[in-house]
């Protein structure tokens, strides 16, 4: 009896090519995305825009703005509120929407709070990946925790009329401010105290803090916080040369060297009095 099946292809074949096959795949996988910095407070937002994005009695609220020329063609028969926050975005249109976009609601947040956290969502990822650099000099919590607190601040004070372009830049940058730098920046007695009696007889005259005083001040207080004192005298040898270039000059190195070199320093110092260091009266400024 003919046997008229064919015989099976030699299995090494096949083997060799699922092998070149899993090779090929596995070569093509993208790299995986870096995830997105999360927090107890980052994760409530997400929640809350999931819940307000497409809730009914959310969209009529929207479309309820309509009134605004500016906001009328996407809230007008909006179905998604990240319709609106695209709308936003620089290339969502004509130049200069997103902004008047922004500045519309901008002004709606002064009554609105849902306004507002429609800029907040917007500016969002941005406040993240900015406030990032601030890691660590955040008392009291996360540096994006903090920045988005200083951005709602931040939204209820921006002014639409004098700041017209940029908006969502500007809202980020003013936020980080208010979070950060604000009171880091160096404070100036503008107020003598003077007993309560005497308020009304006199005004207490101002008195400006002297640059040189305050330096001498910051220079004990980092010695103090233990930073290396060849920094605190190279800042000392600037002061007294009158410039870089003429502490280069007596210190017979290029005037490149020397700003490095002070560069280093002030950023040693920094690190040790740390970024809300601006009080020229605190008590280890005069020990």
């Amino acid at each position: 009896m003919t046997n008229d099946i064919t015989p099976d292809a030699p299995t090494t074949t096949s083997t060799t090519t699922s092998s070149t096959t899993a090779t090929s795949t596995s070569s093509t996988v993208a790299p995986t995305a870096r995830p997105r910095h999360c927090t107890p407070l980052l994760v409530a937002l997400d929640r809350e825009w999931a819940r307000l994005r497409r809730r009914p009695q959310t969209l009529r609220r929207v479309r309820s703005w309509s009134n605004d020329p500016a906001l009328a063609p996407i809230v007008s028969d909006i179905r998604d509120l990240d319709e609106l926050v695209r709308a936003t975005s620089r290339a969502a249109g004509r130049n200069g929407s997103g902004d008047e976009i922004l500045r519309s609601l901008i002004t709606l947040a002064i009554d609105d709070e849902l306004a507002g956290r429609i800029v907040l969502q917007r500016i969002l990822p941005g406040l993240i990946s900015r406030s990032r650099r601030w890691d660590g000099h955040a008392h009291g919590g996360d540096a994006c925790d903090v920045s988005i607190g200083a951005a709602w601040l931040a939204i209820r004070t921006f002014d639409v009329h004098t700041r017209s372009r940029h908006v969502a830049p500007s809202l980020i940058s003013d936020s980080l401010w208010i979070g950060f730098r604000r009171s880091a920046r160096r404070k100036v007695e503008q107020e003598v105290p003077v007993p309560a009696n005497v308020l009304t007889a006199y005004a207490a005259p101002a008195r400006e803090a002297a640059p040189l005083e305050a330096l001498a001040g910051t220079l004990r207080a980092a010695r103090l916080a233990g930073v290396p004192a060849a920094d605190l005298e190279l800042m000392r040898s600037i002061v007294v040369a009158g410039s870089p270039s003429q502490a280069a000059r007596q210190c017979e190195v290029t005037v490149r060297t020397i700003r490095n070199r002070r560069d280093a320093a002030s950023s040693r110092i920094r690190r040790a009095l740390g970024p809300d260091w601006a009080d020229w009266t605190d008590p280890v400024v005069a020990a």
